[in-house]
């Protein structure tokens, strides 16, 4: 973004990377999800359980991250520290 000196071809640019972050997020999000779609009657039980454990895996996740961040990290503490890596 930086080197584009004109804005409209800098706004150009963000619409256009920002179109295909969504497309490209959408394609991965469907091929990820085809299988759950087409097994849906025959696997329920196991396609449950399947979202049950993403979704508590996906807590689990976020629930760590914030403790690193806001504790370890020192996020909400007097003198917070950051260490780039």
């Amino acid at each position: 973004m930086t080197t584009i000196r004109d804005p409209w071809r800098a706004i150009t640019y963000l619409f256009l990377f920002g179109t295909g972050t969504m497309a490209g997020m959408m394609i991965i999000t469907a091929v990820i999800a085809m299988p759950f779609a087409f097994t849906v009657r025959r696997f329920s039980g196991w396609n449950r359980g399947m979202a049950v454990a993403s979704g508590l895996l996906s807590l689990g996740f976020g629930l760590f991250l914030s403790y690193q961040i806001a504790f370890l990290d020192g996020l909400f503490s007097s003198h917070p520290q950051w260490i780039p890596r």
